[in-house]
């Protein structure tokens, strides 16, 4: 369920077409080098990949993005939308699941976590991420990448910290650069860097801010500002990139120091038990082999088939499902067919173990079946259990009444169990 590379192309897939506001801050590269820079004397070699992993993976799970999170937050507000939570929410979540994973032994797991938290961190350093202003994958500042700041920085110390507290300091470092500094030209005039990001009105708080006067236009040489166009002072763009860079590494060891610290004390011989917390499942993206008996006017069958599913916003879940009717039942003609079916949020969860989860939702799609050598419209409603396995592996299993209406003919009624096994991929 954590780590499943293969499906990585389908998440990338997905999130290319169907993702709102695609918008990254540094990229998986420069995530991957800020967190080197940070890690040195601060995690055990035998963590560190973990931490890499989450740190790079963060932006490359776009189907959890897409459902649940977005990676922008604004120190004096939040800015949940409609359908994603704002990065502060994540950054709580991630926690949670990093300390529950220390208390029962899991120091992987809560070291990946870590990574993904830090990950949070760094978009901070970012201006459009705190000021904010929602944007592609062309931001001036994020494309001019971090390698060469990386190397010209001097280390710089923080008191350790937690990831809210980080966070909420390095976005604050953002947005009062923004708000207080400006970029000398060659013709005289400062130009502030408010001109290129501005932010939203007093009036509208929650909301995005958008490209100022000059526009996405930092890291060129020259830029046009009230009317005129002017030659920007190159070490000035350094010295913006130079500081947001230091902020980024140094509130990223801060954090892990402080995480550090905390697994320890989760993890020693003489730390108070726990129970298990409960089942949230995360968003899947998954492919699942299905067996299982479908009864209707015509006689029982056995069924065999396939199943995709994808997450939705709001914790709803998205299947299509192809089946097929196999030798040895009753029936006299050909059945199965092929269904669309939404998923309802988990009307009940279950945490039998660490690594185990179960949850129930109700379903309900349309769907297009095989019926006396034609197709009818069918309309499957029900119940379905989901068990996640620990790694990769789930099982599901459906009750379904299923209506069906041949062309020129009365509704028909029918019922079909199945029993699905697989494959996900979720909160890696």
């Amino acid at each position: 369920m954590y780590r499943v590379t293969r499906f990585l192309p389908i998440s990338l897939l997905l999130a290319a077409g169907v993702a709102p506001g695609a918008a990254e801050a540094f990229s998986v590269e420069d995530h991957r080098a800020l967190t080197e820079a940070a890690l040195e004397g601060v995690v055990a070699e035998e963590y560190r990949g973990r931490v890499l992993h989450g740190a790079t993976a963060e932006d490359l799970n776009l189907h959890v993005k897409w459902t649940g999170w977005h990676h922008f937050y604004r120190p004096e507000g939040h800015i949940h939308s409609a359908l994603r939570e704002g990065s502060d929410a994540r950054v709580r979540a991630l926690w949670d699941e990093a300390m529950e994973a220390a208390r029962h032994g899991d120091m992987s797991r809560a070291w990946d976590r870590a990574g993904h938290l830090a990950h949070h961190l760094q978009d901070m350093a970012s201006p459009p991420h705190v000021v904010p202003v929602m944007h592609g994958l062309g931001d001036g500042f994020e494309d001019v990448g971090i390698r060469d700041a990386l190397a010209r920085c001097a280390p710089r110390e923080v008191t350790p910290l937690s990831g809210v507290d980080a966070q909420q300091a390095v976005a604050r470092e953002t947005l009062d650069a923004v708000r207080t500094q400006s970029l000398a030209t060659e013709e005289g005039p400062e130009i502030p860097w408010s001109a290129f990001w501005a932010e939203p009105g007093a009036g509208a708080p929650g909301t995005f801010g958008a490209y100022g006067a000059v526009g996405n236009g930092f890291g060129q040489a020259k830029v046009r500002w009230k009317g005129r166009e002017y030659h920007v002072d190159p070490a000035g763009t350094a010295a913006f990139m130079d500081a947001r860079v230091s902020s980024a590494v140094a509130y990223t060891r801060a954090f892990l120091r402080w995480a550090a610290e905390r697994f320890d004390e989760a993890s020693a011989p003489d730390a108070p038990g726990v129970s298990l917390s409960g089942f949230r499942p995360p968003p899947e993206l998954s492919l699942q082999v299905l067996g299982g008996l479908s009864r209707d006017s015509r006689g029982t069958a056995p069924l065999a088939g396939l199943r995709a599913a994808l997450p939705l916003p709001h914790s709803l879940g998205l299947s299509v499902d192809w089946t097929r009717a196999l030798e040895g039942g009753t029936h006299p003609h050909p059945s199965g067919g092929w269904a669309l079916a939404v998923q309802s949020p988990p009307l009940w969860s279950w945490r039998p173990g660490y690594s185990l989860g179960v949850d129930l939702r109700a379903s309900v799609g349309v769907g297009l079946y095989a019926w006396e050598g034609g197709s009818r419209v069918g309309v499957p409603v029900g119940l379905r259990a989901h068990a996640s396995l620990g790694g990769p592996f789930v099982a599901t299993t459906e009750v379904l009444y299923q209506g069906l209406r041949p062309p020129g003919a009365d509704w028909a009624h029918g019922v079909s169990w199945t029993v699905g096994f697989g494959m996900a991929l979720g909160d890696w």
